[in-house]
């Protein structure tokens, strides 16, 4: 088929309209040797409250101590509210980057590391009920990041959730009813 000149103009306009779009693609995904790419600023920041959260968390329970990994994980449950309440402009970033870019991701890979670490702690000193506690971390990470969102959205803005939440994982870890 022979294409006229105005098919042509069409499909010279459509490949620089591609190529447009393609560099500016690049631009953002990635920076030009020198400059700072466009999701820079969100890593760093990401990183730093990252940094500025775990900083604040108490230190992994002493192994012999009666009722250290109790009180780490209630000091940890603590932490993250207080955190909320003291900043929350700095959580609700942290939120919303986990979703929208991966070095985020570090947040919650770190506080999952310390729960674990503070579960299997409890665990071996028999403080805690021998659970399987690589899924109970994940139940506390979601439980602290689910009513966290909560509370920063101002649904229940009053409600205790630190005391309630250790409450609640007091009676999983001693394996009591929780009804």
């Amino acid at each position: 088929a022979v294409v006229g000149l105005h098919g042509l103009l069409a499909a010279d306009e459509l490949d620089v309209a591609v190529t447009r779009t393609q560099t500016l693609a690049d631009r953002v995904r990635t920076a030009a040797y020198g400059y700072a790419g466009f999701f820079d600023a969100v890593r760093v920041r990401a990183e730093e409250l990252d940094a500025l959260y775990m900083a604040g968390l108490p230190p992994a329970p002493t192994p012999m101590a009666p009722g250290s990994a109790f009180k780490s994980l209630h000091a940890l449950i603590a932490h993250h509210f207080d955190f909320l309440a003291d900043s929350p402009q700095n959580a609700q970033f942290l939120y919303q980057s986990v979703v929208a870019c991966e070095p985020a991701a570090g947040f919650y890979e770190h506080l999952h590391a310390r729960i674990l670490e503070i579960l299997r702690c409890g665990a071996r000193s028999g403080e805690f009920a021998a659970l399987d506690m690589e899924e109970l971390a994940y139940m506390l990470l979601g439980s602290l990041h689910g009513v966290g969102r909560l509370k920063l959205f101002e649904f229940k803005r009053e409600y205790d959730a630190a005391r309630h939440l250790a409450a609640f994982y007091d009676k999983i870890l001693l394996r009591q009813n929780i009804a």
